[in-house]
């Protein structure tokens, strides 16, 4: 990933709600975690520190790993440790609304990491559902199944949902990029379709062709 696109995305990515909650979990926080990297560069390594107690975190690339349970700093911050190390190697702050059901996505940023919140209750994101972020410089227009387009302009995102898509094994789908004042055609394929998974779906521009890419991790909907 370069400067440019890990800088890009992280503008105005920093938290996303699916939906408002007012319920306050005090000093814990319930998280799991993965990462989007398209360098695939080693896997970050990190130390929970609850007390006494030590838990250590490997964040994925292809997969969600979690939940994990951490006791907030001052009742705010979640702090990541490297091993050994008694400062820590990063720091978030987790609103209230956030401290269950919540995604931390790991985005790679010069020599160190940017974190992205995603709140990520079963009821938002349901089987089947697709939670796109669109990390490229344009406005997309994506086609879900029959569902009706919707539009993700860059550095933002959102949940394309086909009610009517029941057991289907395979959704179609359209997707139309924004150039100047002109939508232009980017794909026309087929997503799987699996109403006991819901997926995260990172569309950047590869730096090896500069077409439009992907990068999707799926979740098991407990």
């Amino acid at each position: 990933m370069t400067r440019t696109l890990a800088a890009t995305l992280l503008i105005g990515l920093t938290s996303i709600s699916l939906f408002a909650q007012t319920e306050n979990h005090g000093d814990k926080v319930r998280f799991s975690v993965t990462r989007f990297d398209p360098r695939d560069r080693p896997i970050p390594e990190f130390i929970l520190k609850n007390g006494s107690t030590e838990t250590e975190i490997s964040v994925p690339l292809t997969y969600i790993a979690g939940p994990f349970t951490a006791t907030l700093r001052e009742e705010k911050y979640l702090d990541f440790f490297k091993p050994g190390s008694e400062e820590p190697e990063l720091s978030t702050a987790i609103p209230p609304e956030m401290r269950k059901n919540l995604l931390l996505v790991f985005v790679p940023r010069e020599d160190t990491f940017e974190i992205l919140k995603i709140h990520v209750p079963p009821a938002g994101i349901k089987g089947g559902d697709h939670y796109v972020i669109n990390a490229t410089p344009h406005e997309v227009a994506i086609k879900f199944g029959a569902a009706n387009p919707i539009q993700i302009p860059s550095k933002k995102g959102a949940l394309l949902h086909d009610p009517s898509a029941g057991n289907s094994l395979t959704l179609p789908v359209v997707i139309h990029q924004k150039e100047g004042e002109e939508w232009k055609p980017v794909t026309t394929e087929n997503w799987p379709h699996d109403n006991r998974f819901r997926t995260f779906l990172f569309l950047f521009t590869s730096a090896r062709d500069h077409h439009m890419a992907f990068h999707g991790i799926t979740q098991r909907v407990e």
